[in-house]
């Protein structure tokens, strides 16, 4: 029972940031066509498919320990409503001319998108990987920040903060996928 409480509970506190994230964008529509599997209607504002996904948490709360196939069904669905959501959101937060001068994709979302469809523990090496890259960053910009003049300090204290900023979603990333393949491997064992 340890295990699908740990996992209810950092379910929900990522629905909750997600709330909080964008609460003054709810009221906006998405013109996002979604995969039926994920939410069941299309173009509709942030606040109904926060809904929808509120909806799949109650399911998954719902569910005892011994309702394996189910928990891990929907579990996988949330996380996917989860992606697919912000991935919307950040579309249409993409200024206009931005969409229309850039191409869809840049090398980083191209890969991030690799990476996504990976299996969870292949995706995990690779999220271990980009944290390493992350951790050497930071190492190499604090040790140029050592030795840097007034004027690039504060634009080294900026990109500092940016790649701490980074680092921590890597590492809440690596935590939440840990305690699901933990979960996902307890159920097996059961």
């Amino acid at each position: 029972m340890k295990n699908h409480t740990a996992l209810l509970k950092q379910l929900g506190q990522y629905l909750s940031e997600l709330e909080q994230n964008y609460v003054h964008l709810k009221d906006k529509s998405l013109y996002s066509k979604f995969d039926p599997m994920l939410f069941s209607e299309n173009f509709q504002k942030i606040d109904f498919y926060l809904h929808e996904m509120q909806q799949c948490f109650e399911q998954i709360k719902q569910f005892t320990e011994q309702d394996t196939a189910q928990i891990t069904f929907f579990t996988e669905k949330l996380l996917a409503q989860y992606t697919a959501l912000q991935d919307a959101i950040k579309i249409l937060q993409t200024p206009k001319s931005a969409v229309n001068s850039k191409p869809l994709l840049n090398k980083r979302d191209q890969l991030r998108q690799q990476i996504e469809l990976l299996p969870p523990r292949e995706k995990l090496v690779k999220y271990y990987e980009a944290l390493q890259a992350l951790n050497d960053k930071l190492y190499a910009q604090e040790t140029q920040l050592n030795f840097a003049n007034d004027e690039q300090k504060n634009h080294l204290e900026q990109q500092i903060n940016i790649t701490k900023q980074r680092r921590e979603r890597c590492l809440s990333a690596i935590e939440l996928l840990e305690e699901y393949l933990v979960f996902r491997d307890s159920l097996e064992d059961d």
